[in-house]
């Protein structure tokens, strides 16, 4: 029976044993390779030289208990196990051995910081405007004016800059396969740059708790070949432009927007699936007493301007407590006329 319970006691610190020796290689899982960028390899490289000294000394460290437990245990109730005080060699031994490890480690990570990690200096620079959102990221590329939310996209094989910031609380940008996280700080400006080669997606999300749908801030960011690239960008660069020829034109012609249109309209597009009449909550906010509060959501414009803007350029002037998911080419869908038909049933509500 003695014999059965120790056996199980056994068993049970082995199964322990194993499972500890297990955690460090889904340390290393969760770091998801970390292959992307210019600096993941290198991180990559040292993150793997720490783990293999830390993988040893925890062998090495509980192995020794482990023998300790066995060879120095009570083998009867009347036996006094060998009692040890001190040792010197052991104790120099792993002295000595743990200062070699610790200038080991230190020459590596010597190695890794003196290596230039300054912003690239060159003009052939991607820069993007990373804005942390409760809770969305905002991605504003400003030579194009074209934005984008929860995913960006950028060449393969041309350095991109990040110019990070938050519009509220703080938050924290993070792709683990570009080795890269930076926290997000309002009234403040912090870069991170990466070249990646590989045309893929990577995903990241914030790693600062921000609130209770911090869990919904993914990123999504999509490596494209250069001409895919370039393409996706005069599309939306155009769409942008058009935008601010219709919002130009409807305001220099003062139109006057019919509403029966302007509902007619809210159907054709698909306006009603995200916004409702009645106050009931929606992918964006409702258009009940939409016509109340316009003109005081922003100091200096009138409520006709608000809304004008809000559906042509919809990320700029995203209600909190919702994402920006709406389309932003409406630029090219809608006439002037179109524009004031829309905004008169908009604040017809």
């Amino acid at each position: 029976m003695n014999y059965r319970r120790v056996l199980r006691h056994w068993a049970l610190l082995a199964a322990g044993g194993l499972a500890l020796l297990g955690w460090p290689g889904r340390v290393w899982a969760q770091s998801g390779g970390q292959r992307g960028s210019l600096d993941a390899g290198d991180i990559a490289t040292l993150f793997n030289i720490v783990l293999v000294l830390a993988v040893g000394v925890f062998v090495l460290v509980e192995g020794l208990l482990i023998f300790a437990l066995v060879r120095y245990r009570r083998r009867s109730r009347d036996e006094m196990p060998e009692q040890v005080h001190g040792n010197n060699r052991l104790e120099l031994g792993w002295t000595l051995g743990s200062a070699v490890l610790v200038i080991i480690l230190f020459f590596f990570t010597l190695g890794f910081y003196q290596q230039p990690r300054g912003l690239p200096q060159t003009d052939d620079v991607l820069t993007v405007e990373v804005t942390g959102n409760t809770w969305f990221w905002e991605f504003h590329y400003p030579d194009t004016g074209v934005r984008t939310t929860g995913e960006f996209n950028v060449p393969a094989g041309q350095p991109v800059v990040l110019e990070i910031t938050s519009r509220d609380v703080q938050h924290s940008f993070w792709l683990p396969e570009l080795a890269g996280k930076v926290d997000a700080i309002p009234g403040r400006v912090q870069r991170l740059w990466f070249q990646v080669d590989e045309p893929r997606i990577y995903i990241g999300q914030c790693a600062e708790y921000c609130g209770l749908r911090h869990y919904d801030m993914p990123i999504r960011l999509n490596v494209l070949p250069v001409q895919e690239f370039a393409a996706w960008m005069d599309e939306q660069a155009a769409a942008v432009a058009a935008a601010q020829e219709v919002d130009l034109e409807a305001e220099a012609a003062g139109l006057t927007g019919n509403v029966a249109a302007g509902q007619a309209l809210y159907t054709a597009l698909g306006c009603v699936a995200c916004h409702s009449l009645d106050g009931t909550p929606g992918v964006g906010p409702s258009y009940l007493g939409l016509g109340e509060r316009a003109g005081t959501m922003i100091e200096g414009y009138s409520a006709e301007e608000y809304v004008r803007e809000s559906i042509l350029r919809p990320c700029d002037y995203v209600v909190e407590g919702f994402n920006c998911v709406m389309p932003q080419n409406y630029g090219d869908q809608l006439s002037a006329q179109d524009l004031a038909d829309l905004v008169a049933f908009a604040l017809s509500n």
